[in-house]
């Protein structure tokens, strides 16, 4: 990876660490985790549609609005192979908030609404544009904004049914690749949150050619 940067490097430089935490606030710097930088974003832009801005302001129309994510099956269309053209939205909320948020966009929605579908209920009930509602695992990686980081993104990908399942194995790779090229990714935030599913291992290998030599050479330690 050219462009990886070291805590040292900053440093002589001339940026303390008050200097480097601002770059990263800024997003001119993007933090690799374990003293590496890297000048490649590191904040997930997808493209909202109509829908996911109105899921987005119902759910803020809570008196404490949730932790939420709002994902579109489309979203990944410009990184894999079968462009998927009929949607299917992930709504993500925490569990305390799972019921009633089914009820608002049930109430609220001309759509198919899912309450934590089983596959069977995916086969059964699933229309263009239904809306799936499942709880958002703990401490996932959000950013402030309460959008996907590219983190929770990729182990989200590989591990999470939910996602996994709106792609063929062989698009989700291919996305792996172009979304690890196009963003800087925080390798302790990935990791951190690929243990807390039990997946780390998993998915060291499924990304290892990805992963910078320098920060490969800290987790094989």
């Amino acid at each position: 990876m050219s462009n990886i940067i070291t805590n040292f490097k900053l440093e002589q430089l001339g940026l303390n660490k008050m200097s480097i935490s601002r770059l990263v606030h800024k997003n001119i710097l993007a933090n690799l985790g374990y003293g590496f930088y890297s000048e490649k974003p590191n904040t997930l832009v997808l493209d909202k549609d109509e829908l996911m801005i109105k899921i987005d302001r119902l759910l803020c129309s809570f008196p404490i609005m949730p932790n939420r994510v709002i994902f579109s099956s489309i979203s990944l269309n410009f990184c894999i192979n079968q462009l998927i053209s009929s949607t299917t939205y992930v709504v993500e909320v925490e569990k305390e908030y799972l019921q009633s948020v089914f009820q608002i966009l049930k109430s609220n929605l001309n759509k198919v609404v899912l309450l934590k579908p089983a596959e069977e209920d995916k086969l059964n009930y699933w229309e263009p544009n239904a809306v799936y509602v499942v709880e958002l695992f703990k401490r996932s990686p959000l950013n402030n904004n309460g959008t996907m980081t590219i983190e929770k993104l990729i182990v989200d990908l590989l591990f999470d049914n939910n996602i996994y399942s709106l792609y063929s194995g062989q698009d989700i790779d291919s996305a792996i690749d172009i979304l690890c090229s196009k963003y800087s990714i925080n390798y302790k935030t990935l990791f951190a949150y690929a243990s807390r599913k039990g997946k780390k291992e998993e998915l060291m290998q499924k990304i290892k050619k990805c992963i910078p030599l320098e920060i490969l050479g800290i987790l094989n330690c």
